[in-house]
């Protein structure tokens, strides 16, 4: 189907071809920001056909009516920066990283705490980032865990048994699928197919293990490879083929409403 005969919300075109948050685009199109054909729109759902529209503006400026084409690039998030695209008590987030970098209409799949680091999907496929991200699919993610201190073999191997039955902290059941100890000094290697809140460091810390490092280096069939911290490559066409058949083969599984979160 041709992407110029499709219907789509307002609040999306304006969020891929300005680059703000979903929120924003949402509440700059209510504010009768956005003219559509020299008209102010306030619905930010009205549904927009792209080749009907012969102008389109933001504030005066005006915005493309072309459909973005898909692109998919890894990056390798520094810690210090906040998976935000904007916050008022810092200035080290991804959404300016991504406009500095001329990364227009672009979001992310996998975000991580701030002191955290580590892989994250940079895409302007909503598909993707919806499939990867949403609980329901249960995506699995590997990550390599520090701590401050390592216990001994027979009993690391005690607490990922118990991780993989799962635990249960304030009321929520957290578990991992996988685990195990590598490297010297020792850090775990530990995947997990869900993503409730600080997951990793809730797990750890119920045996009275404190989480010094944390580092993604697995999303799907994705891995961070050797890209320098802060770096930002884009994805070759054999890693998007396979990217799009592991996100096309997902089914959703029952109980998976709740939002995906940071680790």
């Amino acid at each position: 189907m041709n992407d110029e005969n499709v219907w789509i919300k307002l609040w999306r075109i304006v969020q891929e071809e300005s680059g703000v948050s979903r929120r924003k685009a949402q509440n700059l199109i209510a504010g009768g920001e956005v003219d559509v054909n020299g008209v102010a729109v306030r619905d930010p759902f009205s549904p927009v056909v792209r080749g009907s529209v012969s102008s389109l503006r933001l504030r005066g400026h005006p915005l493309s009516l072309e459909a973005p084409q898909p692109r998919v690039y890894r990056y390798n998030k520094e810690a210090g920066v906040l998976c935000s695209h904007d916050d008022p008590h810092c200035g080290n987030t991804l959404g300016r990283i991504l406009r500095g970098e001329g990364f227009i209409g672009y979001t992310w799949a996998g975000r991580l705490d701030q002191d955290a680091e580590g892989l994250i999907l940079l895409t302007n496929d909503g598909k993707i980032v919806q499939r990867l991200t949403h609980p329901s699919y249960r995506v699995r993610k590997v990550y390599h865990v520090w701590l401050t201190r390592f216990p001994k073999a027979q009993e690391m191997r005690k607490i990922y048994v118990a991780m993989r039955r799962g635990i249960t902290d304030d009321n929520q059941l957290l578990r991992i699928t996988n685990a195990e100890t590598t490297g010297r000094p020792p850090h775990a290697v530990v995947t997990i197919a869900e993503g409730r809140k600080h997951e990793i460091k809730r797990l750890f810390s119920h045996f009275g293990l404190q989480v010094i490092r944390l580092r993604r280096v697995a999303l799907g069939p994705i891995t961070l490879g050797n890209i320098k911290p802060g770096g930002i490559v884009r994805l070759d066409k054999a890693e998007i083929a396979k990217l799009n058949e592991f996100v096309n083969g997902l089914s959703p599984t029952a109980g998976g409403e709740r939002r995906s979160a940071g680790l």
